[in-house]
């Protein structure tokens, strides 16, 4: 049975079509080729769409699986579909019977009485995706396949996929969604059809909100928030808590600068400790706290219109104002060399206090 994509959205505010006629926003040359590739029936059996989580990789999976099954054979352009026959309606709902979903949402709910985090994609779940892609189409010419999560899954897992994408059925489609493409195995990602999603531009992101019905200042401030990410941005305007959670990040990444060396470092030591347990929680402040620092050093500089949180930047400039250039400057190099070092399995710890011994004091002279 079909099972809804995790990351669709769930609110009010849904994305209308862009102008690459799909409503997936800033990726127009990524769309484009998707769509010729359906108008001239050269369909790749495997595909990999691979960028930061929230930049729009479900949304463009679901209209992809729309295009591929449409119903409406007066559509002028095959790649793009109609958005209202019974199939598109069908896998907009998540409920078409060729279209199925797997991920960790997936997961945990068919696991709901066993328990556990679902931390990554067992290879159960992947035994249960190949027993899919076996299956013929009851509907449309071909079954799709997503696989949300993708990045999450360990080798053993990764090695039983691998069977699967080896000897694909002629009438499947297989589309991997990851966060990051590096953490599958290069054997996995050679047979698979890569789409890179990059964040897109601050305006697009905006503009999207705006077509969508949500108000022109609230989409310009989420638009900031959002980091080049449209499916955040959506998702944020149908959700106030989750507008609030990313306030308070930056209310707390502001409280970190603005506190002693002591309670500075006395934060990190609290970061790091968390960090395992946490570890993506841990990553989102520091992207916050680095989007902070940026904005210090474009304050600095004199140039407040690139900032990103203007909704603080009077607190933030009264911060800033006595530090120089090279020394805000240095501050995000020391955030970005702390992400990189987490990445790498640096000791949690010992990066971020390395990472916080590198900023300016935190009592600018006036």
């Amino acid at each position: 049975m079909a099972r809804p994509p995790s990351g669709a959205v769930k609110t009010a505010v849904a994305p209308t079509r862009s102008p690459n006629g799909w409503p997936v926003w800033g990726h127009d040359v990524v769309v484009a080729k998707l769509r010729h590739s359906v108008a001239s029936g050269r369909v790749a059996h495997a595909y990999l769409f691979a960028g930061p989580d929230g930049v729009g990789k479900t949304t463009l999976a679901v209209s992809f699986a729309q295009a591929l099954c449409c119903q409406d054979g007066t559509r002028p352009d095959p790649g793009l579909p109609c958005g209202t026959c019974l199939a598109c309606r069908k896998i907009a709902r998540g409920v078409h019977p060729d279209v199925e979903t797997f991920g960790l949402a997936a997961q945990a709910a068919l696991a709901e009485k066993s328990g556990g985090k679902h931390l990554s994609l067992s290879i159960e779940t992947v035994r249960r995706l190949a027993s899919a892609t076996a299956l013929r189409p009851m509907e449309a010419g071909r079954r799709i396949v997503l696989v949300e999560d993708a990045e999450t899954m360990q080798g053993v897992a990764q090695e039983a996929l691998l069977k699967t994408l080896e000897e694909p059925p002629s009438s499947v489609v297989l589309v991997l969604l990851a966060d990051d493409a590096e953490a599958l195995l290069p054997t996995i990602r050679s047979r698979c059809r890569l789409v890179d999603l990059r964040p897109v531009s601050r305006a697009t992101v905006a503009l999207a909100l705006v077509e969508s019905g949500v108000a022109q200042e609230q989409a310009a401030e989420i638009a900031a928030l959002a980091g080049g990410r449209p499916g955040w941005a959506f998702r944020a305007a149908g959700d106030p808590a989750l507008l609030e959670g990313r306030r308070a990040a930056v209310d707390r990444a502001l409280g970190w600068i603005a506190g002693s060396t002591y309670d500075r470092l006395v934060a990190a030591v609290r970061l790091g400790d968390a960090f395992q347990k946490r570890r993506a929680e841990v990553f989102a402040d520091l992207d916050t706290l680095l989007g902070v620092w940026r904005d210090a050093l474009l304050l600095r500089a004199n140039l407040p219109h690139y900032l990103t949180y203007r909704g603080h930047a009077e607190r933030l400039d009264g911060l800033a104002r006595g530090w120089d250039l090279d020394a805000l400057h240095r501050a995000v190099c020391a955030v970005q060399t702390c992400l990189s070092d987490l990445e790498a399995n640096v000791r949690p710890r010992l990066a971020i206090e390395a990472m916080v011994l590198q900023w300016p004091t935190s009592s600018p002279q006036r």
